[in-house]
């Protein structure tokens, strides 16, 4: 049941956040603290999942490149039918919350099952003058979660924000619960971050041994030869004094080199190294590996579209995932609660690209030269693609140029030009007969052109102006109209 009580149940200290342990961290423990979490205690593989975020720059950009892909797109929404004024009333009502600080917090920690298997955030209402409006969105931080029955449950905390013993089932009309992963796998397994992260392991762990190669190998060495013992004892004692010294002085019989480690190679290989771990990456969170890695694609560079069109088609099913969770726990509820009988309205992030954009339009052109056009469904559905709400365009009567705004369908036939030519004849009935008379009449050549000018310039012509428009303007249409069909 919906409750009016406008204070959160979500109270968290992060001080009870568990400590980072990256530094003792190794392949045993991660395997120990995987198979604790799909027992039911996900907290401490959750605080892996936050200190290699925090500590690692690739994870750490693809994951925001993915979130903000969609946080950078405007969000809209649309009545379901925009013919219905319930539903157009639900819209207007909605409208309000995209602008938001709230829906700002919802959407952008909902985005976290990029890698998390699910978000999970509490909704908080306060009375207002007309019902109900939306206070805060209170994300649910992950240590909080709770596995230990076999489904999900949100443990209890006090009023320090402690979390206690004991914990709850996320009610639907107090918690938003978004989850995108459609494999056969239980949130508690990880979610989609558990696959790169011996990945992420690998690649933080060898910047390490990379610095003990270097502690080891890097700096130059002493190499020294001699000929019997005692020059031997020469050279160590030389080479103690020549750390002090900073030199060594020797016997001229006595050889010294020095030696330079290769470590060429090793460098080399410890880039194509973070280079695979990196790429590895990049193909879970983003789809591709060109947005974080230059490189060569060949000629032709056909991998650079297919990789685009990859993270459009990751990017599209983000907008479309959070659109229909925010819509089915969030607008539908506000409806309710507010008494309004229209529907939700239809949130749409973004749109296609662009070339899937123009697409679609050159599609409706198509249509409409080969003398279709979309139905009122449709509208929406187009709506949705192009990213903005559009409508038909609202067509004028009163244009000079009804060719450009009068639409042309077998619906919709012009007039036939023969009333317009018979109005026209009849209306010239008059003036052939008026000037048949004056050149009857006239003594001569002069006096006929003296009388038909004044004639003329009495006359007004305007009506037979008008009918002749029409007739050239019935003619043009049905030669148009010919063509199409």
């Amino acid at each position: 049941m919906f409750s009016t009580d406008s204070s959160p149940i979500t109270v968290y200290n992060i001080r009870n956040e568990l400590e980072s342990d990256l530094r003792s961290l190794s392949a045993a423990s991660l395997l120990a603290k995987i198979d604790l979490a799909e027992h039911g205690d996900t907290r401490e593989l959750f605080a892996i999942y936050r200190d290699l975020i925090a500590a690692d720059n690739q994870v750490q950009m693809e994951f925001e490149n993915r979130k903000r892909a969609v946080l950078g797109d405007t969000a809209t929404i649309i009545p379901v039918d925009k013919t219905v004024p319930a539903d157009i009333e639900a819209k207007e009502r909605c409208w309000a919350l995209l602008d938001s600080a709230p829906w700002t917090r919802a959407t952008s920690w909902l985005l976290n099952v990029a890698l998390y298997p699910v978000a999970v955030a509490e909704k908080v209402y306060e009375p207002s003058e007309t019902g109900y409006q939306l206070k805060d969105v209170i994300p649910v931080p992950y240590q909080l979660l709770d596995y230990s029955s076999g489904s999900l449950r949100i443990f209890d905390t006090d009023e320090n924000g402690t979390p206690l013993q004991s914990s709850h089932e996320p009610d639907s009309d107090r918690y938003i619960v978004h989850r995108v992963n459609n494999l056969p796998i239980p949130d508690q397994w990880g979610g989609p971050m558990r696959s790169i992260l011996f990945w992420i392991l690998l690649r933080t762990m060898s910047r390490q041994w990379w610095a003990d190669l270097l502690e080891r190998y890097g700096n130059p060495f002493l190499k020294g030869k001699y000929s019997d013992e005692k020059g031997k004892n020469v050279l160590e004692r030389a080479f103690r004094l020549a750390q002090k010294l900073g030199g060594i002085v020797i016997h001229k019989n006595t050889e010294v080199e020095i030696c330079q480690a290769a470590a060429a190679d090793s460098s080399g290989s410890h880039a194509q190294f973070i280079d695979l771990c990196s790429k590895e990456i990049s193909k879970l969170i983003a789809g591709q590996t060109l947005s974080s890695n230059a490189e060569p694609t060949g000629i032709g560079a056909g991998a650079t579209p297919l990789q685009g069109e990859v993270r459009d088609d990751i990017r599209k099913a983000d907008c479309k995932a959070l659109a229909t969770t925010l819509r089915d726990q969030l607008l539908k509820q506000f409806c309710r609660i507010n008494g309004l009988s229209g529907r939700p309205p239809i949130i749409c992030f973004g749109s296609d690209s662009s070339a899937e954009v123009r697409s679609v339009i050159q599609t409706v052109q198509a249509l409409g030269a080969a003398g279709f056009e979309p139905d009122d469904d449709a509208v929406a559905s187009i709506s949705e693609r192009i990213g903005y709400g559009i409508r038909r365009k609202t067509i004028s009567q009163d244009s000079p140029f009804p060719l450009s705004v009068r639409p042309l369908s077998a619906d919709s036939i012009p007039p036939s030009p023969a009333s317009a030519s018979g109005r026209l004849s009849a209306a010239f009935a008059d003036v052939n007969a008026a000037i048949e008379e004056i050149i009857k009449s006239s003594i001569s050549r002069e006096d006929c052109l003296s009388k038909l000018q004044e004639f003329l310039s009495a006359r007004n012509l305007d009506d037979e102006a008008l009918i002749l428009s029409e007739a050239m303007d019935s003619y043009a249409e049905r030669a148009l109209l010919g063509k199409i069909q």
